[in-house]
Parts: C-alpha cells; sequence; structure tokens
C-alpha cells in the first residue's frame, strides 16, 4: 500500500509535467535566419580587347545595394566588389588568372583596363599591373 502512495503522486507529477510542454513557445523556437535581398544588374556591356580577347561585364548592385560586377574571361566569371577610384568605377576580385594574383577591372567612359595586382594589394592602385586595354564592342 505504502507503493502505491509513492508511485500515484509521481506518475501525476510526471504527466503533469509532460502535458505543460504542448506548442513550444515563441522564445523556444529557433530563429529563422535573415534573408538577403538578391544582387540586381542593370546593365551588361561586351568589350573587345588588346590580343582578340573579349570580355563581358555586368554591373549592379550586391544584395547590401552596393556597385559590384562581374567579368566574364573565356568562360570563367570574377564576382568583383567596387574599390576607390580617382575616376571611373574600379571593381577588385582576390580571384585572378595567376595564383597569388587578383583581378582588377578599371571602367570609364567605353574604355577599361583589366589588371592584376598582388591579392594583399589588390586596392591599390599602384600595385596594379595592367594586362589588357579594352573598348565597348559596337
Amino acid at each position: 500500500m505504502m507503493a502505491a502512495r509513492i508511485v500515484i503522486p509521481a506518475l501525476a507529477l510526471l504527466l503533469a509535467a509532460c502535458g505543460q510542454g504542448g506548442a513550444p513557445k515563441e522564445a523556444d523556437k529557433p530563429a529563422e535566419p535573415p534573408v538577403a535581398p538578391l544582387a540586381r544588374a542593370s546593365s551588361s556591356l561586351s568589350y573587345k580587347c588588346e590580343g582578340d580577347l573579349t570580355i563581358t561585364a555586368v554591373y549592379g548592385v550586391d544584395g547590401e545595394g552596393k556597385p559590384d560586377a562581374t567579368i566574364f574571361i573565356r568562360g570563367t566569371d570574377f564576382q568583383m566588389h567596387q574599390v576607390p577610384a580617382a575616376s571611373g568605377a574600379r571593381y577588385a576580385t582576390i580571384y585572378g588568372l595567376e595564383a597569388g594574383l587578383g583581378l582588377i577591372w578599371w571602367e570609364k567612359d567605353g574604355t577599361a583596363m583589366l589588371q592584376q595586382a598582388p591579392e594583399a594589394k589588390i586596392a591599390d592602385p599602384a600595385a596594379a599591373t595592367t594586362v589588357r586595354t579594352c573598348t565597348v564592342k559596337k
């Protein structure tokens, strides 16, 4: 009889605890990850470069509203972010055509320069070497 008196209250407490769970409270639910806005392209231009190279550049804004560009060179795309320029628009990425060298795309008034620079100095115009000069295809 004594065992029954102990088991029944313990069972009642256990059932009561299970019954309180129910649907999770708002505070217990995991937060939904924020959804970043999508990048938007605003224009696409093809350039004729020295050495019979064609480069297509797609200009737009990234998910945070900052200007960006993607250039396509021989089937490979390079996504670039805007970096400061004395004039025109200058975009850069640490990824390039050669190991350790990033790419810079510097565009102004229908002409552009494809440049390379060491990854650590990608934003420094003085560190860049021009690989090709280009003009918009007509």
